[in-house]
């Protein structure tokens, strides 16, 4: 970031009124909320539940990426690396939130929460309905400890089509909410993180330095495929009745090419254990410096997966 030391102070802000600048048909900012930024969706939609993403501002195409029709309808960002402000958030939910109330979807990070917390019981004194859903599909987390009390990674980019879709179909807030609670509580997602050279993976290291919880010597890329399935799919435990949605987002050390190699061996994994399984490649979140991947299974029920079939177009993507 050093490169970047000079604009510091306003770096979000720039970077959203770059991206509203190159896709003025798409998007749009919320001024005045430095050093945070909001990006929203160029065109309004008041009668239906506003949708807002937030976290740090890092490396895209997570967070903005996901603002846009049929997707969230507001991103809002700290600083790179840190959580936005609750003033920030409570701004935006004022803009876009009026009619139909607001939904804060955030990945479970201690300045997330405390600043979405904050945010929504401002909104609420003035009379805003608010409701609030931390994603926790990180298995490399809190391991050993309640689901609840893990890390958020990139299930959330399911979650915001769901609430997306449910939205559009004139669904209520609270139900809208309870929706994206039940898929999180079925959702998990695996960190893979590899060292090429030496044929060596470490399975669940975290965005922040944190440490795996296990490494494998002589790895093979099949082989790898084989454990990641399983490992999640112990986690998650798919039933016979459920839809398994499955992401592969590369790391940014990661070629193209490579990650659809992997993702192949993944679906082959995925395909010998469970039935009606549907799978998305790309670069949804490139947050760690290293050659990997991040593997997600949602598991949907009946209830569930009407919302998350089609596409969910981002920033050069589709979920």
């Amino acid at each position: 970031m050093h490169w970047f030391a000079e604009t510091r102070e306003n770096y979000c802000p720039r970077w959203f009124e770059a991206m509203a600048q190159s896709f003025p048909d798409r998007w749009r900012t919320l001024d005045g909320q430095e050093p945070s930024a909001v990006l929203l969706k160029r065109t309004p939609t008041p009668d239906r539940v506003a949708v807002i993403i937030s976290g740090g501002g890092s490396n895209g195409p997570f967070i903005p990426g996901f603002v846009g029709e049929g997707m969230a309808d507001a991103a809002v960002v700290g600083p790179p690396y840190t959580a936005p402000s609750a003033y920030a958030l409570y701004e935006t939910g004022k803009a876009i939130g009026k009619e139909k109330g607001i939904l804060l979807l955030y990945n479970n990070f201690m300045g997330d929460y405390l600043n979405n917390d904050m945010a929504a019981e401002l909104l609420q004194l003035e009379g805003y309905e608010v409701e609030q859903v931390s994603c926790y599909d990180d298995m490399g987390m809190a391991i050993g400890e309640p689901r609840e009390n893990r890390g958020g990674r990139i299930a959330i980019a399911y979650l915001i089509k769901l609430c997306a879709e449910a939205a559009r179909q004139g669904k209520p807030l609270k139900e809208i909410a309870a929706l994206a609670r039940k898929a999180i509580a079925r959702s998990s997602t695996l960190c893979v993180a590899v060292e090429p050279e030496k044929n060596c993976v470490t399975y669940g290291a975290g965005f922040s330095d944190e440490p795996g919880f296990l490494t494998r010597e002589n790895a093979t890329v099949a082989g790898t495929a084989e454990e990641t399935i399983q490992m999640l799919c112990d986690d998650v435990k798919p039933q016979p009745d459920e839809r398994v949605y499955m992401l592969v987002n590369r790391m940014r050390m990661t070629s193209y090419s490579d990650s659809f190699v992997m993702a192949g061996c993944l679906k082959t994994a995925l395909d010998s254990r469970v039935q009606n399984a549907q799978m998305r490649v790309g670069g949804y979140m490139q947050v760690m410096d290293c050659y990997g991947y991040t593997v997600t299974l949602l598991c949907a029920d009946q209830e569930i997966a009407p919302y998350l079939e089609g596409t969910l177009c981002g920033d050069g993507f589709l979920l």
